[in-house]
């Protein structure tokens, strides 16, 4: 717990000054339930068709991102919530039971766990096609760590790309999150994502630099998926 305040005191020093190319703010929080389904297109249909859990907890945007690759289980997806801030967020995760929830949603998917996120660098709410790894990195490199990647984004930006990242700390995740930070790399579809891929292998890549500093930093992945996101309910 202690070296989760000391990431959070040592980033929020940083970001709070941070320049958002990306047009992301570090305000606010996420929630997210992890659960299996046995029908993805049907478990989607049924939150876009229910939006009661969302207007009970209180969220200002709400969605589902599906596991596209990586899959460390079956139907493997989980449900997205945003709040103002982690006090609206930890509140908001009291007003709704999972194990709870209704027939229609309980028969489709299987609840494995809940976490809150704060950002920890510029993040807009933009879902897509995202790839999502869990890092490791030792607290006095995390500044590194985020000027670093800042400047990747930004020089992948700037070769014309519709890309940002989001980097997370996880709040109450249990045993599944205790050690690692999220990194969220998203573009509008599978296609954009691939698109940057192939420039870095190509050799058309001129954020190719940034990319090599950022690996430079000293990281450890744990996990590496590809999700596809969309946003299900807004409260606006």
């Amino acid at each position: 717990m202690k070296k989760i305040f000391l990431i959070l005191s040592i980033a929020i020093s940083f970001v709070i000054n941070a320049q958002a190319k990306n047009g992301g703010t570090t305000d606010g929080a996420f929630t997210t339930l992890m659960l299996s389904t046995t029908d993805v297109e049907r478990y989607v249909e049924t939150l876009k068709s229910n939006t009661a859990a969302f207007k009970a907890t209180g969220a200002t945007d709400a969605g589902v991102c599906i596991t596209r690759s990586g899959n460390e289980y079956d139907g493997q997806m989980m449900v997205w919530s945003a709040f103002p801030s982690i006090q609206a967020a930890l509140e908001g995760s009291l007003k709704y039971d999972p194990q709870k929830a209704p027939h229609s949603f309980a028969r489709l998917r299987d609840a494995k766990y809940g976490v809150t996120w704060k950002p920890l660098k510029p993040f807009r709410l933009d879902p897509g096609y995202e790839r999502v790894q869990r890092v490791v990195i030792s607290g006095n490199k995390l500044q590194e760590f985020i000027t670093a990647m800042t400047a990747f984004e930004e020089a992948v930006i700037d070769a014309g790309n519709d890309f940002f990242v989001g980097v997370f700390v996880p709040l109450g995740g249990g045993t599944h999150e205790a050690k690692t930070l999220m990194v969220r790399a998203i573009t509008p579809d599978a296609a954009s994502h691939g698109k940057i891929f192939d420039d870095y292998f190509d050799g058309n890549a001129p954020w190719a630099s940034e990319w090599a500093a950022l690996q430079a930093v000293g990281y450890e992945v744990i996990s590496d998926n590809f999700e596809e996101c969309e946003q299900t309910y807004s409260a606006n």
